[in-house]
This record gives C-alpha cells, structure tokens and sequence, in this order.
C-alpha cells in the first residue's frame, strides 16, 4: 500500500479559501512500526542453530567418507606395491634358474647337433626376447606395459586415470567436483549457494529478503500469528529436506565406497589369478620344449601370493579365510570353522556354552571361547592363547588344531607363513 496524503479543500461561502492536510496512515506503519524484535531474534537464533547443525554433520561426513577413501587407496595401493614386489623378484629368480639351466646344458649339449635346440631354448627364457615363453609372463607382470594385466589392475586403482574405478571414487567424494554426490551435499547445505536448501531456509528467516516471511512480517504485511505459523513450517520441512538430503549423500557415498571395494578386490584377485595362470604356461611351454630337446624338466618352486600378513598354506595350498589370520602373542588364530573343515573334521557348535566340539576319525577336539583349557579326547591340552572372537569371528590357535587332527605344523619367521602337511 502507498503512503498518501488528503488534501481536503474547503471553499468557504465567504469566498475565502481554506486547505486542511491530514494524514492517512497505512496499516503496515502500524505493524512496522510495532513488530516484536524479540520474536525476529528468536526466528534467527532458529536459523542460526538449524545452520550450524547442517554445517558440522555435512563435516563429519565427509571426514568420515574421505578417512575411508584415503584407508581404501593405501590399502590397496600397498596390495599393488606386494605384489609387484613378488612378481619381480618371481621373475628374476626364474630367469637366473633358467639360464643357470642353458649354461649346464650348453656345456653338456654343446655339439652342432644341438645349436638350434639351445638357440631355441634360449629364446624362450629369455624375457626380453619378444614372443618368448619368459617374455609373456614379463609383459603381463609389467604395470607400465601397455593394456598387459598388470597394468590394467594399476589403471584401475589410480585416481588420476580418467573414468578408473578410483577416479570415480575420488570424485564422488569431492566436493569441489561438478556433479559428484559430495559437490551436491555441500552445495545443498551452504546458504551461499543459489537456489540451495540451506539458502532458502536463510532467505526466510531474513528481514531483509524481500518475499521472504520475516521480510513480510517486518513491514508490516503478515501479523506475528501468521509469521509464527509460516516460519515454523518453513524451518520445520526445511530441517526435514536437509536430512532427507543428507540421508542420500550418505547412503551414496557409503554406496560408491563398498562397490568400488568389491569391484577392486574382484579385480586385484583376478589379477593375481591371471598372473598365476601366465607364470604356469609360460614354464609349461619352456618345459616342454626343454623335455623334448634334452630330457627332464627343472624344479621351480611355486609362486604364492598373498595379502594378508600372515599365509596358512596346506598341502601347498594358500588358504583364503573372510578373516585374515592373526598373531595374539606369538600363537597365530585362524577361522574356527575354516579350519576345521579344511582339515576334515565335523564340528558342532554349542551357543550356550560358547564352545566348539570337532570330530576326525577316533579323535574329538573339545574347545570354548576363552578358555585355555581344550581337550583332546577328554585329555586336557592347555594353551597359552585361548579360542577368542575377532571382529565377530571364532579364531583358534592354528597349531593347536592341526597337530591335535594328526597335521605337521611348521612356521616361517621371515614370509610370516604356517605350512601345515596333512597325513
């Protein structure tokens, strides 16, 4: 409503001429001129409050998201660093075996008869020769030979590779990423940002923003009633769509985080199998063709790759466990049930007692959780470390289980890995 003034002339039947001004006075004079700055304090205060809560929890989360990247990226970056250090050293130890191996033949084979043998097998071991049987496990072990398995596992984990699992990963929790799911978040939560939630909310709250409730209220358009009812829906819904925001991000984030974890360890392990399967045609290959020329076949040790700090290899065999084997005290525990089964025992559990009965045979392996008093067939066997949970897994002492189902159990300090042999 506009300010205006009455101007009343009055022409007075004496010919004199008398103007009179008084003023009308607008609604929202009264109304502005009387609003509640208590009530406008508190409505801020409100905001304020609202504000703050947003800006530490989208904070916490992407602490929390980027202390799980960053935990992520080492992890399997050091994964990569085990296991191009195994595969090198793998190689170099082959090729020294292998041309240990031309050296004797040649000296033993040396007559014309046998040139283009020892010139072919020559080729074959040596990996740099291209084509060879030595080459093919070379260029696949290589992370910097272009589209070989090593280097795709590589690419994969590398951040700065464009469209890689980790790029994309790395994105999304950038908030400084056009269109990544932590871009939004915070762009959702600052009061800043054009058309955000969070400003909005602001905007509202705010005297001064034209349009805005309090803005209304101020200049005397809505009555304090009506700003209180406004307001309190505002802040209300709008605290509602913050969290409905934050829900999102979050179950994306966490989303993005456990698929590229599966994705990567999918791939780290397909990888390493990959490898394995080279290494084993390509010493095929030099074998048969060092079989067919002079006879016999060289001894070459197998190749394992492991992970985890600590290997239980049986029968020559790695063993893969959800829960990694770990050393409490010098005694290593390994999964209860995996264990057990792997070395042909049936167990039984009983949750009562929170013990763990094994059968092989004629011999029964009694346990409980924490107790360092097992039996073997009713003979007490006593532990220095107990049967003890580890992140909500059953661990047992390894040695103990497979000395007491009849296995050899020996230890190497230096590979941090338990050989056990079956009978």
């Amino acid at each position: 409503m506009k300010k205006f003034i009455r101007v009343i002339v009055k022409v007075l039947l004496a010919g004199s001429l008398v103007v009179s001004v008084s003023p009308t006075i607008n609604v929202s004079q009264v109304y502005a001129a009387s609003y509640d700055n208590s009530f406008v304090q508190a409505v801020e205060s409100r905001y304020n409050q609202l504000e703050a809560k947003y800006s530490d929890l989208y904070a916490s989360d992407k602490k929390k998201a980027t202390a799980a990247y960053d935990a992520f990226y080492e992890q399997i970056h050091n994964e990569q660093r085990i296991l191009n250090d195994l595969v090198e050293k793998d190689l170099d130890e082959l090729a020294k075996l292998l041309d240990r191996d031309y050296t004797e033949l040649s000296d033993k084979y040396g007559g014309s008869g046998y040139r283009d043998a020892l010139n072919a097998y020559q080729r074959e071991i040596n990996p740099n020769y291209t084509s060879g049987a030595l080459w093919k496990y070379a260029t696949a072990i290589n992370e910097n030979y272009l589209s070989s398995t090593h280097w795709h596992f590589a690419n994969q984990i590398n951040e700065n590779y464009r469209s890689s699992l980790m790029w994309n990963y790395h994105n999304e929790n950038n908030p400084n990423y056009s269109g990544s799911t932590m871009w939004d978040y915070s762009n959702e939560m600052n009061p800043n940002y054009t058309s955000s939630t969070m400003r909005k909310l602001r905007n509202e709250s705010n005297i001064n923003y034209s349009g805005g409730t309090m803005r209304e209220y101020r200049v005397g358009r809505i009555s304090r009633a009506e700003a209180e009812k406004r307001i309190d829906k505002v802040l209300t819904d709008g605290e509602k769509e913050l969290q409905e925001i934050r829900d999102a991000a979050v179950a994306s984030l966490d989303k993005t985080q456990k698929d590229t974890v599966l994705k990567l360890t999918a791939l780290r392990d397909t990888t390493v199998e990959k490898l394995l399967l080279q290494r084993t045609s390509s010493l095929e290959e030099i074998m048969s063709l060092r079989k067919r020329h002079f006879g016999g076949e060289l001894e070459v040790k197998p190749l394992i790759i492991s992970f985890d700090k600590i290997k239980v290899i049986i029968d020559g065999e790695l063993q893969k466990f959800e829960q990694p084997p770990v050393n409490k005290d010098g005694s290593v525990l390994v999964p209860m049930r995996a264990i057990f089964e792997r070395l042909g025992a049936v167990i039984s559990w009983n949750d009562t007692e929170r013990s763990v009965t094994a059968t092989k045979g004629s011999v029964t392996v009694y346990l409980r959780i924490g107790s360092t008093q097992p039996t073997v067939n009713g003979i007490a066997k006593p532990l220095e470390v107990p049967a003890q949970l580890v992140n909500s897994y059953t661990m047992v002492p390894v040695r103990f289980i497979s000395e007491s189902l009849g296995a050899e159990v020996s230890w190497d300090q230096a590979s941090q890995t338990v050989y056990i042999k079956t009978q």
